[in-house]
């Protein structure tokens, strides 16, 4: 038994035997009682983790009709057709 778990019981333990009033000669039964409550805590907590992950509910559904994936060369978006740049002087040269 761990330390963390034995502590764990023990004050499990005391406040059992302090909601039954503080009865003697019961000692034994609180620490069980303790026991078998951190068993039941330790296996439900290992439960949930151990969960299989098609038991799991997913965070988004999937659709089975995914569509198919571009490849690089089509996912680039065409050039503009007819827009083109204008061809401008530069703007320090004065027209003679």
């Amino acid at each position: 038994m761990t330390d963390t778990r034995r502590e764990w019981i023990s004050k499990r333990a005391y406040s059992i035997w302090e909601t039954a009033g503080r009865t003697h000669g019961h000692d034994a039964e609180h620490w069980e009682q303790a026991v078998r409550e951190r068993e039941e805590f330790e296996r439900v907590a290992l439960a949930t983790e151990a969960k299989p992950a098609e038991a799991r509910k997913p965070l988004i559904e999937i659709s089975g009709k995914a569509k198919p994936k571009k490849t690089a060369a089509a996912a680039e978006k065409p050039a503009a057709a007819g827009k083109t740049k204008s061809a401008r002087a530069p703007a320090s040269s004065k027209p003679a």
